[in-house]
């Protein structure tokens, strides 16, 4: 799937006469998908954080564990299985772990996005320099303005909260926001999961998002472990 445009949600699906319309919810993700690569063109993993030229619980954190947003997750496995090692991402700012069939859909000096073998979400890692300095919360408000302005329902997910908590050593905020995102005609219940960080100096910015439909949120989690738990920080 391009993360710079959208498929056709109409198809005809292997021992099916006539044709099925569909909305998959992946074609509508894409969207965030495509303005992420879109703002870490501009320098920043989202680059409303400052425009810098570069259900109970406490989301993306130490532990790495999310509340579902107020519904019943859909469960799902873990993702597919496929040949070859692990790897090794890097940019200037971290370096991430990128499982059998793990795909990089982006990546810049500061921003790696990586998507999952089964197209359920995908996940945004970022760190960089902040000028003029930025507190995690700084960090936090920007990431959350923005997100209210493009889709006007966000809203923090019911039953979650917000945490002050780190990220593989990084000290910062996490929190769970619902949304919804869509597509011509089409639309679909999201749900992210967000770490926001900074430094003691508010000199660097540390980000990650978790970003998949809301009946999914807690069961994605479980599959991004692998992801999430290997991240490493370069800039302190």
């Amino acid at each position: 799937m391009s993360p710079t445009g959208y498929q056709s949600p109409y198809y005809t699906p292997s021992g099916v006469a006539a044709p099925v319309h569909r909305t998959p919810w992946m074609l509508i993700i894409a969207g965030v998908l495509a303005l992420t690569v879109l703002m870490a063109g501009l320098g920043t993993a989202l680059a409303v954080i400052g425009n810098r030229n570069s259900p109970g619980g406490s989301g993306i954190g130490s532990p790495l564990t999310s509340p579902a947003p107020g519904v019943t997750p859909t469960p799902v496995g873990s993702p597919t299985s496929k040949p070859g090692a692990t790897t090794t991402e890097s940019n200037d700012g971290l370096t991430v772990p990128v499982p059998p069939g793990w795909s990089v859909a982006s990546k810049d000096g500061e921003t790696i996005i990586l998507m999952d073998p089964n197209t359920e979400g995908d996940v945004t890692l970022a760190s960089g320099p902040s000028s003029p300095a930025q507190s995690a919360q700084d960090n936090k408000t920007s990431i959350d303005g923005y997100f209210k302005g493009k889709y006007p329902d966000t809203r923090n997910c019911p039953n979650t909260s917000t945490t002050n908590t780190t990220f593989n050593g990084a000290k910062g905020i996490s929190w769970t926001m619902c949304f919804t995102l869509t597509s011509g005609s089409h639309s679909v219940p999201a749900a992210a999961s967000i770490f926001a960080g900074a430094n003691a100096s508010g000199s660097v910015y540390y980000v990650v998002m978790v970003l998949t439909r809301q009946d999914n949120l807690q069961a994605y989690l479980n599959v991004t472990k692998p992801v999430l738990q290997g991240v490493h920080w370069k800039l302190s």
